[in-house]
């Protein structure tokens, strides 16, 4: 009897262990996947010019001009700026629809949320390809070949 209690007990610290390091797990992969989430539909072929840009600013290689430095600066600005005022708004979207999931609400009650997420996520895609546009614009093309090698 009394083996059988210790059995039982070792039983239940097992599985409350094995819970709890998921549940950590779990939580640790929500930070990361948070940190790791782009406002963009396309998040990995498209290059992220003005953030390259400013890392390599001052390379000789460049040859970047004062006129050019002026108009990348507005470019990136008005890029930041757009892009930053849409993330928040994804982020609060995804969270909805992942909480509406596992609290049983239906894919037809979160459709709308989705549907605003891909609205959100599209413009904000817009404001990525207008950045690069813009960017290839104002650089001449040894720059632009230049700045797509780092």
């Amino acid at each position: 009897m009394f083996k059988k209690i210790i059995l039982c007990l070792a039983t239940i610290t097992i599985i409350f262990s094995l819970s709890g390091a998921t549940l950590m797990a779990q939580g640790n992969n929500s930070d990361n996947q948070k940190k790791n989430q782009s406002p963009f539909l396309i998040t990995s072929e498209l290059p992220h010019l003005t953030k390259t840009l400013m890392q390599q600013w001052d390379n000789p290689t460049l040859q970047l001009s004062e006129e050019q430095k002026t108009q990348l600066l507005v470019v990136r600005k008005e890029t930041m700026t757009g892009v930053k005022s849409l993330a928040p708004q994804i982020t609060s979207l995804q969270k909805q629809v992942t909480e509406g999931i596992f609290l049983g609400k239906t894919p037809d009650e979160l459709n709308a949320a989705v549907q605003s997420i891909s609205k959100l996520k599209s413009e904000a895609t817009m404001i990525h390809l207008k950045c690069i546009y813009d960017t290839s614009k104002i650089l001449n093309q040894q720059q632009l070949d230049n700045l797509l090698k780092y």
